[in-house]
């Protein structure tokens, strides 16, 4: 139901089973007489109500993505959607810290994401955009992430235009979105130059689901011989969420035609998600993009960076050592 999250709620979910007696476990006037006893289950309610505390913030920040998600269809300008996006990013901050909590109390494995990075250069940032591109990189591999697909796009004149890469690994999304928005590059012949970086979770595709699917089977009226009109060959697959239905009468046998309705309904079903998936991604890079006057700068001039957020992070030399870099990172997700 949630994703890359069910795995942490159900486990969270688990341990909470004895969250209702621990609390009344408290009230119990023998309890209460022996010292050591209550005091050792105050603690277990406590961490109990920490852990609940949590999977309600972590439930509540997905639910309300899904909500704020449903906004864009009524949308009416690119500033609205912007703005839309800008919620949903922030929205899924949140789920990601709160999950990497949730991991930390339990003792558990962190939440394992694929995410979808791209870099948007133009020629005064691209210099920057690659020593940046460098840094995360190099941070996330650190942190026992895997990069795949890199692809390097190069404008005509040379310089680097696009960087686009998936990571995959635990907690890439809240470690990333800090550094997310159109940047200022001032260089000299311009203030404005602009070093756009934008993040989002690879949704899985779902592999098909029976318990979606109605199946009904009725008298072929195509072809199949002596068949037609004697047996109920045909049959119609119906998708119950999305509507979709396919009908196959062609062949002989009701098993052939439903393992060939199958198949069509299924490649139909995964290339409505596929491009379904390609048009959110696109919308949310675009709306980071947006997302411009963020607390990061750059000086082509004097080779530094800035970021506002941070104490002491004024116009430091540009790239930063691997180490320092990972010390930033680590300083934007205490934010």
């Amino acid at each position: 139901m949630y994703g890359i999250y069910d795995n942490i709620i159900d486990a969270t979910r688990k341990v909470l089973n004895d969250f209702e007696e621990t609390k009344e476990l408290l009230e119990y006037p023998e309890v209460q007489a022996d010292k050591a006893y209550y005091l050792s289950v105050l603690s277990k309610y406590n961490q109990l109500k920490f852990l609940k505390d949590k999977l309600s913030e972590l439930i509540s920040a997905l639910e309300d993505e899904k909500a704020v998600y449903a906004l864009l269809s009524e949308a009416s300008s690119d500033e609205e959607r912007a703005e839309i996006y800008k919620e949903i990013s922030s929205l899924k901050k949140t789920a990601a810290q709160t999950s990497t909590a949730l991991a930390d109390a339990l003792g558990c494995k962190h939440t394992e994401e694929s995410t979808y990075c791209r870099f948007k250069l133009k020629e005064g940032s691209s210099r920057f955009g690659a020593a940046l591109f460098s840094l995360i990189k190099s941070d996330l591999l650190l942190h026992g992430a895997k990069i795949k697909d890199e692809k390097v796009v190069t404008a005509k004149s040379g310089f680097v235009q696009e960087i686009s890469f998936i990571a995959e690994g635990a907690d890439i999304t809240s470690r990333l979105i800090p550094i997310t928005g159109a940047h200022k590059v001032h260089t000299a012949q311009s203030p404005c130059e602009e070093l756009c970086f934008a993040v989002t979770q690879a949704t899985i595709i779902e592999v098909l689901s029976e318990s979606d699917l109605k199946i009904d089977v009725f008298h072929s009226h195509g072809a199949g011989g002596q068949n037609i009109n004697k047996v109920e060959t045909a049959v119609r697959i119906t998708h119950l969420p999305t509507g979709l239905s396919v009908v196959c009468q062609d062949e002989r046998s009701q098993l052939k035609n439903k393992k060939r309705a199958l198949e069509t309904i299924e490649k139909r079903l995964r290339e409505k998600s596929i491009s379904s998936e390609k048009n959110r991604i696109e919308a949310d890079i675009a709306s980071q993009y947006s997302q411009k006057n963020t607390a990061v700068s750059f000086d082509a001039v004097s080779n530094t960076m800035t970021d506002t957020r941070l104490k002491g992070f004024t116009k430091i030399p540009f790239p930063l050592s691997e180490e320092r870099f990972t010390q930033y990172l680590n300083g934007l997700m205490a934010l």
